[in-house]
């Protein structure tokens, strides 16, 4: 019997993430679990099985993509990669398993330790190469809970000036900045706060989850993990982790001051990703029309920022395959989208 169901799964140091197709390689769930990989790959195997249970199934086959490799319990990223697969394997094993590698492609788990280099971090290209195949070019805009990747497409490719993390972070494609786990000292050093500009404490007293949720931005059921103080998560929690920020404490000010600050971080966040687009879009030529393509949970901000450089905004999820019976959105996008490459791609390896 032809192999028909497969299940793609987007491996991050915070966040497992997985999607599967049903028979017509439809997307029939999208979802994402909570893995603390820096805590040890034992949590890797458990939100493997947690994700199992989400999907409620592996299918046929599994496609695997990462960017956990990057966690501090590896000694460097070519490690991380291979414990990484090792996990897969003593998972996934006697399934079938490839692993993607970029523009090298879908690669056998088993031949995939020759292809280390290709496969760390790549998911953006997954993400890219079923973009480019839709929009002759665009910039596709990826806003996560901890990170942000831009990556502009032109004649129907991917077209990324950086090539690993590193060089990504130069070249603009990778912003550490999103809109979840990020710490509010990274994003700026001074606030205001009733006509007074404040320096912020350099600790790890609020993160960017406090702002949107306190603006009411955040899509529900995406910040799985706890607040900066392991409180609650309710718009007065929030001020009064904003109002550590500063020195201060959340009754010093009226509530409309705490959403007043809200919005200075999400501008200042915003103006991040704006000047990350501007030196991305200064090496490549685009057509005037062409698109800022918003994916991620963060996609709401990416609005914003088409709106800036004044180019149309159109949406991930537009291209997505997914069933008439559950909600199109592009919160998981590699996820998503290495599961539908991997439906059109290996349908008959194991037939």
């Amino acid at each position: 019997m032809p192999l028909t169901v497969i299940s793609g799964w987007d491996i991050g140091g915070a966040h497992l993430k997985g999607a599967l197709t049903n028979a017509q390689g439809q997307i029939i769930r999208c979802t994402q679990v909570c893995c603390p990989l820096w805590q040890g790959l034992d949590h890797l195997l458990q939100a493997f099985e947690h994700m199992k249970i989400q999907l409620g199934g592996i299918g046929d086959l599994v496609a695997i993509t990462m960017t956990g490799e990057l966690a501090d319990i590896f000694k460097d990223r070519h490690q991380g990669v291979q414990l990484i697969l090792e996990c897969v394997e003593q998972f996934f094993s006697p399934m079938p398993v490839y692993v993607f590698a970029g523009t090298q492609g879908f690669i056998p788990l088993g031949h995939a330790s020759k292809y280390i280099k290709s496969i760390a971090s790549a998911n953006y290209l997954a993400t890219s190469q079923l973009a480019a195949r839709h929009w002759d070019q665009g910039l596709i805009i990826d806003i996560g809970s901890t990170t942000s990747d831009l990556i502009p497409c032109k004649a129907g490719k991917p077209h990324p000036q950086g090539k690993n993390d590193h060089t990504r972070l130069i070249s603009g494609e990778l912003v550490y900045s999103g809109v979840i786990r990020t710490p509010l000292m990274a994003i700026v050093q001074q606030a205001p706060i009733e006509g007074r500009w404040v320096r912020l404490a350099a600790e790890h007293f609020a993160t960017t989850a406090d702002i949107y949720h306190l603006l009411g931005w955040l899509p529900k059921g995406v910040d799985l993990y706890p607040s900066a103080d392991h409180q609650g998560k309710s718009p007065e929690d929030c001020a009064r982790r904003l109002a550590r920020m500063i020195g201060a404490d959340s009754q010093q000010e009226s509530f409309s001051s705490w959403r007043k600050l809200a919005f200075y971080f999400a501008e200042q966040q915003c103006q991040q990703l704006t000047q990350a687009i501007f030196q991305v879009l200064s090496r490549i030529n685009l057509k005037p029309e062409a698109p800022i393509i918003g994916a991620g949970i963060g996609r709401f901000l990416a609005i914003e920022c088409a709106r800036r450089v004044h180019r149309p905004y159109v949406d991930f999820a537009e291209i997505l395959k997914m069933s008439p019976h559950i909600p199109i959105n592009a919160d998981h996008a590699p996820a998503a989208a290495i599961t539908q490459l991997a439906w059109e791609q290996l349908q008959n390896t194991h037939c």
